[in-house]
Protein backbone atom coordinates (compact mmCIF):
# COMPACT_ATOMS: atom_id res chain seq x y z
CA UNK A 1 0.00 0.00 0.00
CA UNK A 2 2.65 2.27 0.77
CA UNK A 3 4.72 1.73 -2.09
CA UNK A 4 1.79 2.13 -4.22
CA UNK A 5 1.43 5.59 -3.10
CA UNK A 6 4.90 6.22 -3.18
CA UNK A 7 5.03 5.27 -6.39
CA UNK A 8 1.44 7.57 -7.14
CA UNK A 9 3.10 10.93 -5.26
CA UNK A 10 6.13 10.66 -7.34
CA UNK A 11 4.41 10.31 -10.97
CA UNK A 12 2.28 13.62 -9.36
CA UNK A 13 5.57 15.24 -8.72
CA UNK A 14 6.88 14.63 -11.88
CA UNK A 15 8.59 17.75 -13.18
CA UNK A 16 6.25 16.87 -15.92
CA UNK A 17 3.53 17.02 -14.56
CA UNK A 18 4.11 19.74 -12.19
CA UNK A 19 4.85 21.86 -15.27
CA UNK A 20 1.85 21.13 -16.72
CA UNK A 21 -0.54 21.57 -14.20
CA UNK A 22 1.58 25.18 -13.70
CA UNK A 23 0.69 26.41 -17.11
CA UNK A 24 -3.17 24.81 -16.70
CA UNK A 25 -3.02 26.66 -13.11
CA UNK A 26 -1.65 30.04 -14.68
CA UNK A 27 -3.87 30.47 -17.78
CA UNK A 28 -6.79 29.60 -15.45
CA UNK A 29 -5.20 32.89 -13.30
CA UNK A 30 -5.38 34.74 -16.35
CA UNK A 31 -8.50 34.21 -17.67
CA UNK A 32 -10.08 34.16 -14.08
CA UNK A 33 -8.49 38.00 -13.58
CA UNK A 34 -9.86 38.60 -17.28
CA UNK A 35 -13.47 37.26 -16.04
CA UNK A 36 -13.20 39.62 -13.04
CA UNK A 37 -12.58 42.45 -14.94
CA UNK A 38 -15.39 41.70 -17.48
CA UNK A 39 -18.18 41.06 -15.07
CA UNK A 40 -17.12 43.68 -12.75
CA UNK A 41 -16.63 41.54 -9.99
CA UNK A 42 -13.20 43.22 -8.21
CA UNK A 43 -15.47 44.01 -5.28
CA UNK A 44 -17.42 40.85 -5.11
CA UNK A 45 -15.41 40.18 -1.38
CA UNK A 46 -16.08 43.67 -0.33
CA UNK A 47 -12.65 45.53 0.52
CA UNK A 48 -11.72 42.24 2.47
CA UNK A 49 -8.55 40.79 1.85
CA UNK A 50 -7.31 37.69 1.06
CA UNK A 51 -10.87 36.78 3.07
CA UNK A 52 -13.96 37.36 2.09
CA UNK A 53 -15.81 39.65 3.55
CA UNK A 54 -13.62 39.29 6.75
CA UNK A 55 -14.84 35.82 7.01
CA UNK A 56 -13.18 32.27 5.69
CA UNK A 57 -16.85 30.90 4.26
CA UNK A 58 -19.07 34.36 3.35
CA UNK A 59 -23.07 34.00 4.52
CA UNK A 60 -24.18 35.60 1.35
CA UNK A 61 -23.37 34.51 -2.08
CA UNK A 62 -23.64 36.07 -5.16
CA UNK A 63 -22.41 35.29 -8.49
CA UNK A 64 -19.70 38.22 -8.07
CA UNK A 65 -18.68 37.11 -5.09
CA UNK A 66 -18.28 33.59 -6.54
CA UNK A 67 -16.17 34.82 -9.42
CA UNK A 68 -13.84 36.96 -7.04
CA UNK A 69 -13.58 34.62 -4.31
CA UNK A 70 -12.44 31.98 -7.17
CA UNK A 71 -10.06 33.41 -8.65
CA UNK A 72 -8.57 34.41 -5.32
CA UNK A 73 -8.50 31.23 -4.71
CA UNK A 74 -6.61 29.91 -7.89
CA UNK A 75 -4.60 32.62 -7.51
CA UNK A 76 -3.34 31.32 -3.75
CA UNK A 77 -3.04 27.76 -5.53
CA UNK A 78 -0.99 28.59 -8.36
CA UNK A 79 1.79 30.25 -6.33
CA UNK A 80 1.85 26.98 -4.32
CA UNK A 81 2.45 24.68 -7.68
CA UNK A 82 4.90 27.81 -9.55
CA UNK A 83 7.20 27.46 -6.15
CA UNK A 84 7.28 23.77 -6.66
CA UNK A 85 8.14 24.12 -10.26
CA UNK A 86 10.46 26.81 -9.56
CA UNK A 87 12.48 24.04 -7.17
CA UNK A 88 12.84 21.49 -9.31
CA UNK A 89 13.64 23.49 -12.48
CA UNK A 90 16.39 24.80 -10.11
CA UNK A 91 16.94 21.06 -9.51
CA UNK A 92 17.06 19.62 -12.79
CA UNK A 93 17.43 22.33 -15.28
CA UNK A 94 19.49 24.81 -13.91
CA UNK A 95 22.67 23.79 -16.80
CA UNK A 96 19.69 25.46 -19.12
CA UNK A 97 21.40 28.79 -19.27
CA UNK A 98 17.99 30.90 -19.67
CA UNK A 99 16.51 28.58 -16.65
CA UNK A 100 17.47 30.54 -13.46
CA UNK A 101 16.41 34.04 -14.90
CA UNK A 102 12.95 32.27 -15.93
CA UNK A 103 12.61 31.29 -12.27
CA UNK A 104 13.47 34.64 -11.02
CA UNK A 105 10.52 36.34 -13.59
CA UNK A 106 8.33 34.13 -12.96
CA UNK A 107 8.63 34.37 -8.85
CA UNK A 108 9.12 38.44 -9.18
CA UNK A 109 5.82 38.65 -11.24
CA UNK A 110 3.44 35.84 -9.80
CA UNK A 111 4.33 38.30 -6.20
CA UNK A 112 3.70 41.39 -7.99
CA UNK A 113 0.47 40.15 -9.68
CA UNK A 114 -0.70 38.74 -6.22
CA UNK A 115 0.39 42.01 -4.58
CA UNK A 116 -1.58 44.23 -7.52
CA UNK A 117 -4.32 41.83 -7.29
CA UNK A 118 -4.72 42.73 -3.27
CA UNK A 119 -3.98 46.79 -3.24
CA UNK A 120 -7.06 46.77 -5.68
CA UNK A 121 -9.33 45.36 -2.87
CA UNK A 122 -7.79 47.46 -0.31
CA UNK A 123 -7.28 50.69 -2.01
CA UNK A 124 -9.07 52.10 -4.53
CA UNK A 125 -7.28 52.75 -7.71
CA UNK A 126 -7.04 54.77 -10.65
CA UNK A 127 -8.03 52.92 -13.84
CA UNK A 128 -4.49 53.76 -15.55
CA UNK A 129 -2.81 51.42 -12.17
CA UNK A 130 -5.56 49.05 -13.18
CA UNK A 131 -5.12 48.14 -16.49
CA UNK A 132 -0.90 47.20 -15.19
CA UNK A 133 -2.84 43.65 -14.02
CA UNK A 134 -3.47 42.24 -17.37
CA UNK A 135 0.09 42.74 -18.62
CA UNK A 136 2.16 41.49 -15.56
CA UNK A 137 -0.65 38.59 -15.44
CA UNK A 138 0.53 37.44 -19.23
CA UNK A 139 4.44 37.98 -18.30
CA UNK A 140 3.45 35.73 -15.73
CA UNK A 141 1.97 33.18 -17.48
CA UNK A 142 4.36 33.49 -20.85
CA UNK A 143 7.66 32.78 -18.31
CA UNK A 144 5.74 29.61 -17.45
CA UNK A 145 5.08 28.49 -20.59
CA UNK A 146 8.68 29.22 -21.16
CA UNK A 147 9.83 26.88 -17.94
CA UNK A 148 7.47 23.97 -18.91
CA UNK A 149 8.82 24.14 -22.50
CA UNK A 150 11.94 23.25 -20.88
CA UNK A 151 11.16 20.89 -18.88
CA UNK A 152 9.56 18.97 -21.71
CA UNK A 153 12.57 20.08 -24.08
CA UNK A 154 10.73 21.15 -26.55
CA UNK A 155 13.41 22.60 -28.41
CA UNK A 156 15.61 19.55 -28.56
CA UNK A 157 15.29 19.58 -32.28
CA UNK A 158 15.37 22.98 -33.19
CA UNK A 159 18.39 23.15 -30.99
CA UNK A 160 20.41 19.91 -33.01
CA UNK A 161 19.67 21.24 -36.03
CA UNK A 162 21.36 24.51 -34.40
CA UNK A 163 18.15 27.12 -35.79
CA UNK A 164 19.35 30.51 -37.19
CA UNK A 165 17.07 32.98 -36.70
CA UNK A 166 18.87 36.48 -38.58
CA UNK A 167 19.78 39.76 -36.75
CA UNK A 168 17.06 41.68 -38.51
CA UNK A 169 14.11 38.82 -37.98
CA UNK A 170 15.23 38.94 -33.95
CA UNK A 171 15.46 43.06 -34.14
CA UNK A 172 11.24 42.62 -34.77
CA UNK A 173 11.09 40.26 -32.40
CA UNK A 174 12.46 42.07 -29.23
CA UNK A 175 10.72 45.51 -30.66
CA UNK A 176 7.45 42.91 -31.07
CA UNK A 177 7.25 41.98 -27.54
CA UNK A 178 7.95 45.80 -26.39
CA UNK A 179 5.03 46.82 -28.89
CA UNK A 180 2.81 43.98 -27.72
CA UNK A 181 2.85 44.60 -23.75
CA UNK A 182 1.49 48.58 -25.12
CA UNK A 183 -1.12 46.74 -26.93
CA UNK A 184 -2.08 45.00 -24.26
CA UNK A 185 -2.07 47.61 -21.62
CA UNK A 186 -4.00 49.88 -24.03
CA UNK A 187 -6.55 47.13 -24.32
CA UNK A 188 -6.79 46.73 -20.70
CA UNK A 189 -7.39 50.38 -19.88
CA UNK A 190 -10.57 50.46 -22.28
CA UNK A 191 -11.86 47.92 -20.13
CA UNK A 192 -10.84 49.37 -16.90
CA UNK A 193 -12.08 52.68 -18.14
CA UNK A 194 -15.22 51.19 -19.48
CA UNK A 195 -14.93 51.85 -22.55
CA UNK A 196 -15.28 48.70 -24.30
CA UNK A 197 -18.41 49.88 -26.13
CA UNK A 198 -18.74 53.68 -26.37
CA UNK A 199 -17.60 53.57 -30.24
CA UNK A 200 -20.64 51.60 -32.01
CA UNK A 201 -18.97 51.34 -35.37
CA UNK A 202 -15.92 49.13 -36.49
CA UNK A 203 -13.39 49.60 -37.15
CA UNK A 204 -14.17 53.41 -37.21
CA UNK A 205 -16.11 54.88 -33.73
CA UNK A 206 -19.00 55.85 -36.08
CA UNK A 207 -19.40 54.53 -39.50
CA UNK A 208 -21.40 57.34 -40.10
CA UNK A 209 -18.95 60.11 -39.45
CA UNK A 210 -16.10 57.99 -39.34
CA UNK A 211 -13.73 61.43 -39.39
CA UNK A 212 -15.21 63.29 -36.39
CA UNK A 213 -12.31 62.76 -34.40
CA UNK A 214 -12.71 66.59 -32.85
CA UNK A 215 -16.04 65.03 -30.86
CA UNK A 216 -14.28 62.11 -29.45
CA UNK A 217 -14.87 62.12 -25.47
CA UNK A 218 -11.72 60.92 -23.47
CA UNK A 219 -13.38 57.20 -23.88
CA UNK A 220 -13.83 57.12 -27.33
CA UNK A 221 -10.05 58.51 -27.76
CA UNK A 222 -8.60 55.35 -25.63
CA UNK A 223 -10.71 52.85 -27.21
CA UNK A 224 -9.81 54.02 -30.75
CA UNK A 225 -6.30 54.58 -29.55
CA UNK A 226 -5.99 50.95 -28.75
CA UNK A 227 -7.65 50.09 -32.00
CA UNK A 228 -5.16 51.63 -34.15
CA UNK A 229 -2.37 50.42 -32.06
CA UNK A 230 -3.96 46.94 -32.48
CA UNK A 231 -4.20 47.29 -36.59
CA UNK A 232 -0.58 48.54 -36.50
CA UNK A 233 0.61 45.48 -34.82
CA UNK A 234 -1.98 43.46 -36.94
CA UNK A 235 -0.08 44.99 -40.37
CA UNK A 236 3.48 44.47 -38.07
CA UNK A 237 2.89 40.64 -37.63
CA UNK A 238 1.61 39.99 -41.31
CA UNK A 239 3.98 42.06 -42.73
CA UNK A 240 6.61 40.06 -40.84
CA UNK A 241 5.09 36.93 -42.19
CA UNK A 242 5.17 37.74 -46.21
CA UNK A 243 9.18 38.61 -44.96
CA UNK A 244 9.49 35.51 -44.07
CA UNK A 245 7.52 33.49 -46.55
CA UNK A 246 9.68 35.48 -49.66
CA UNK A 247 13.63 35.43 -47.83
CA UNK A 248 13.23 32.29 -44.82
CA UNK A 249 10.84 29.85 -46.17
CA UNK A 250 13.15 27.38 -45.75
CA UNK A 251 13.42 27.90 -42.05
CA UNK A 252 10.77 25.78 -40.65
CA UNK A 253 11.04 27.32 -37.28
CA UNK A 254 9.85 30.75 -38.46
CA UNK A 255 8.14 29.68 -41.05
CA UNK A 256 5.48 27.69 -38.78
CA UNK A 257 6.13 29.68 -35.69
CA UNK A 258 5.25 33.13 -37.15
CA UNK A 259 2.37 31.28 -39.23
CA UNK A 260 0.39 29.90 -36.10
CA UNK A 261 1.38 33.38 -34.40
CA UNK A 262 0.05 35.22 -37.67
CA UNK A 263 -3.09 33.18 -37.11
CA UNK A 264 -3.37 34.65 -33.55
CA UNK A 265 -3.06 37.47 -34.55
CA UNK A 266 -5.77 37.40 -37.82
CA UNK A 267 -8.19 35.78 -34.83
CA UNK A 268 -7.51 38.09 -32.35
CA UNK A 269 -8.27 41.14 -34.46
CA UNK A 270 -11.49 39.62 -35.68
CA UNK A 271 -12.64 38.92 -32.15
CA UNK A 272 -11.58 42.12 -31.20
CA UNK A 273 -14.27 43.41 -34.56
CA UNK A 274 -17.12 40.90 -32.85
CA UNK A 275 -16.88 42.36 -29.05
CA UNK A 276 -18.81 45.32 -30.81
CA UNK A 277 -20.73 43.43 -32.94
CA UNK A 278 -22.20 41.36 -30.40
CA UNK A 279 -22.47 44.37 -27.97
CA UNK A 280 -19.68 42.90 -25.51
CA UNK A 281 -19.99 38.94 -24.98
CA UNK A 282 -18.55 37.00 -21.97
CA UNK A 283 -17.77 34.68 -24.36
CA UNK A 284 -16.06 36.55 -26.98
CA UNK A 285 -14.30 38.67 -24.53
CA UNK A 286 -12.29 36.07 -22.81
CA UNK A 287 -11.32 34.56 -25.55
CA UNK A 288 -9.84 37.72 -26.99
CA UNK A 289 -7.57 37.96 -23.44
CA UNK A 290 -6.74 34.25 -24.28
CA UNK A 291 -5.83 34.30 -28.22
CA UNK A 292 -3.45 37.35 -27.20
CA UNK A 293 -1.69 35.81 -24.00
CA UNK A 294 -1.50 33.03 -26.48
CA UNK A 295 0.17 35.12 -29.20
CA UNK A 296 2.60 36.24 -26.47
CA UNK A 297 3.78 33.18 -24.95
CA UNK A 298 4.56 32.10 -28.47
CA UNK A 299 6.26 35.42 -29.09
CA UNK A 300 8.37 34.93 -25.87
CA UNK A 301 9.12 30.93 -27.05
CA UNK A 302 10.66 32.59 -30.22
CA UNK A 303 12.78 35.26 -28.44
CA UNK A 304 14.09 32.51 -26.48
CA UNK A 305 15.41 29.79 -29.81
CA UNK A 306 16.42 33.31 -31.27
CA UNK A 307 18.59 34.37 -29.11
CA UNK A 308 20.02 30.87 -28.72
CA UNK A 309 21.68 31.64 -32.04
CA UNK A 310 23.36 34.44 -31.78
Amino acid sequence: MKRGVNKTLKYILHPKVVAVVSVITMFFVLVGGALVTKTESGLGCGRSWPLCHGTLIPANVNIEMIIEYSHRMVSGVAIIIILLLSYQAWKYYSQIKETKFLIFITILFIVIQSLLGAAAVLIEQTPLIKALHFGISLISFASVFLLAAIIFNVDEKLHTTMVKVPKTIRVHLYSLFIYTLVVVYTGALVRHKQSSLVCGGWPFCSNDNPFALSSFSVEQAIHMGHRLLAGLLFVWVIGLLIHVLRHYRQNSFLLYGWTIASLLIVFQVVLGALIIVTMLNATIALLHAVIISLFFALLCYMIMIARRSI
